[in-house]
This record gives structure tokens, sequence and C-alpha cells, in this order.
């Protein structure tokens, strides 16, 4: 796996749920 995917999937999932990250 590369490391720009993961980066990419954590800042997806950072704008999907902001708020969960919490």
């Amino acid at each position: 796996l590369r490391r720009e995917k993961i980066a990419e999937r954590m800042k997806n999932l950072q704008e999907l749920v902001p708020n969960s990250n919490k």
C-alpha cells in the first residue's frame, strides 16, 4: 500500500466525520 493512499483515506474520513475524530 502507498502512504499517499492512506493519507487520502484519512483525509476523506476526517471530512466525512470530523466530529467523530473529537
